[in-house]
């Protein structure tokens, strides 16, 4: 993780760059400034502890086939006549 000083001086660095360069120089270093802007905005977003809660599933009991009986039936084959 970057640090708050780290980023504090890379943001310093890039405003000296956007107040001393053209307007080319000065756009590229606001740019740099807003990423590392968003990376500290982002980082801080996924540095705080989530919160997940659990929920309790229930199995549903399974279905026991029912047997059909016929009359004609000789066993629990398909295959018998």
């Amino acid at each position: 993780m970057i640090s708050k000083e780290a980023l504090l001086q890379a943001l310093a660095n890039e405003l000296q760059a956007a107040q001393a360069g053209d307007e080319q120089a000065t756009r590229d270093a606001l740019l740099a400034m807003r990423t590392l802007c968003d990376v500290a905005l982002q980082a801080k977003r996924t540095a705080a502890p989530s919160v997940t809660s659990l929920q309790q599933v229930t199995v549903a009991p399974t279905l026991q086939p029912t047997r059909i009986e016929e009359d004609g039936a000789n066993g629990d084959s398909i295959f018998d006549f």
